[in-house]
């Protein structure tokens, strides 16, 4: 039953009462029948209004448990709030398999051999790049942390025109060019990629695919 139709209800109940009570010989006029048409509608009437009462507990009690979960959400979006404010985030030590040489840092990579762009790769995914000696110094300090015997790729190459060899760390021209002796020659109209040669550790160009050891110098970040 709608509210409206139990207000309207009480105004016919009210009117009723007020007949009743005009006085005494309507009352015993109207004595059993009245109350027994009345009965119902006021049985009705009681039966709703405890339906109503039972609604409006179980509305206070849903208001109740949503405004204790909205509570506790903020409270756990506080606690997040702080646990993300307040956590370490590790850092990455790019240098960790880097040595100082001079006043760079370089990586020498000596227990696998690859070809020029898988060592591309791996010096990139440290945070680096095929290294390219910067001057004559240089290269002697880097020579003297060699093994003899062994050669490796540096990040020199003309892949990007013929006989301009550019550093792969910045994109211009090599700084230093230290070729061994008729080199470079590109035998075979195939060699783009410079090495240190195992006799003497000059430069020399080879074909990308040949798999030798390499070094990566430290990025500038």
């Amino acid at each position: 039953m709608s509210k409206s139709a139990f207000v309207l209800y009480i105004l016919i109940a009210v009117h009723l009462q007020e007949s009743l009570t005009f006085n005494a010989s309507t009352e015993g006029q109207c004595g059993g029948y009245c109350f027994n048409a009345l009965k119902p509608m006021l049985d009705h009437i009681a039966a709703n209004q405890q339906r109503w009462s039972t609604c409006d507990a179980t509305l206070l009690e849903s208001t109740a448990r949503q405004d204790r979960m909205e509570s506790q959400l903020a409270a756990l979006k506080d606690k997040l709030s702080s646990i993300e404010a307040g956590k370490e985030v590790p850092k990455v030590n790019k240098l960790e398999n880097f040595v100082q040489i001079g006043s760079r840092f370089f990586y020498i990579e000596e227990l696998r051999e690859v070809n020029w762009f898988s060592g591309t790769n791996i010096c990139r995914q440290m945070g680096g790049f095929l290294a390219s000696p910067r001057n004559e110094e240089e290269l002697i300090a880097i020579k003297e942390k060699l093994r003899k015997g062994r050669q490796y790729w540096l990040g020199i190459s003309d892949l990007a025109k013929e006989g301009t060899f550019v550093s792969q760390a910045t994109g211009d021209l090599a700084p230093l060019q230290k070729w061994s002796p008729s080199q470079p020659d590109n035998h075979g109209n195939n060699e783009h990629c410079v090495h240190l040669q195992y006799e003497n550790f000059w430069m020399n160009d080879l074909p990308c695919t040949y798999k030798n050891y390499f070094l990566c110098e430290a990025g500038d970040g």
